[in-house]
């Protein structure tokens, strides 16, 4: 094969005479030229500040950012309120049970394991947070194209989720259940945090509080008053993926209860939002049907 050689490249980068007055006269020509730059007045070509916005709407993944720093400026005592949530009601992380607590909880982890062929393949599709996600989505019918500020509560309630988690993993330290009991055999790889509170429960709770608190009217949705009440509509949903996680051995009851229980003060804390109710206002104009 024939290599180009310097010359050859330079007649294909520029532009004599003869085919600028070519391109004037409707032929094709190249616009990698400094002649053909020369030909155009740029400021002809540029658009008025003022004419142009940015969307208002943009990546929801990083725009939810914005709303994690207006969570975090109205809460300032979060950390200590949190973990005050996660153990009310004598709930207790794996590290801090008795013997016979602990018996109690993977007892339960190795009866529900036979559950695992029915739900293998949610709890696979659940695993990553785009996977769980896609179950809200689905469920509402929300394209991000076409409801963006629904599709932005989605994305903050799991970016302010994922802080508020890590942060309450961080300070209890709890072990997973199969460091505490080789029995308890996980069907996936635990992720490499500690145990208390679940993240996939404060996640998914705090996604279904969320498109709630919006969105009030969303069909046989009704958050649950006491921990044995039924969960229906939305917080079934969040409620499936929570006990898929315990199904899947990576998690005890315990661990489940203080996500959703933390998830609740997350939900009711960021309605205060000034910001974050400006998206909820369009997110009800997404769905009028369920205001």
């Amino acid at each position: 094969m024939a290599v180009a050689s310097a010359s050859n490249l330079n007649l294909n980068l520029n532009l004599g005479v003869e085919s600028l007055r070519a391109a004037a006269s409707g032929a094709r020509a190249r616009f990698n030229t400094q002649e053909f730059r020369k030909l155009i007045d740029p400021l002809q070509y540029v658009v008025p500040a003022n004419s142009v916005a940015f969307p208002k709407y943009w990546d929801a993944e990083l725009r939810s950012y914005v709303y994690l720093a207006e969570f975090l400026a109205n809460n300032a005592s979060w950390p200590s309120q949190t973990q005050t949530e996660a153990t009310k009601g004598g709930r207790k992380p794996s590290n801090q049970m008795t013997r016979d607590e602990l018996q109690t909880a993977a007892l339960e982890l190795l009866e529900a394991a036979p559950e695992r062929e029915e739900r293998f393949a949610e709890i696979l599709d659940q695993n990553d947070a785009e996977g769980a996600i896609n179950y809200w989505l689905g469920m509402l019918m929300i394209d991000p194209a076409r409801h963006p500020a629904t599709h932005l509560l989605v994305r903050i309630a799991r970016r302010v989720g994922e802080m508020v988690v890590m942060c309450l993993k961080e300070y209890f330290h709890a072990p997973r259940p199969s460091q505490l009991c080789p029995a308890i055999v996980p069907m996936i790889d635990p992720p490499a945090t500690p145990s208390f509170p679940a993240g996939h429960a404060l996640q998914s709770y705090l996604i279904s509080y969320s498109l709630y608190n919006a969105l009030p009217n969303i069909p046989q949705s009704q958050p649950p008053v006491n921990i044995n009440d039924p969960r229906i509509g939305l917080f079934a949903l969040a409620q499936r993926v929570t006990e898929n996680r315990l199904i899947a051995g990576l998690h005890f009851r315990v661990d489940n209860e203080a996500g959703e229980a933390v998830a609740k003060w997350c939900a009711d804390k960021l309605k205060a939002g000034t910001e974050y109710a400006k998206v909820v206002a369009d997110a009800q104009n997404e769905f009028p049907q369920y205001k």
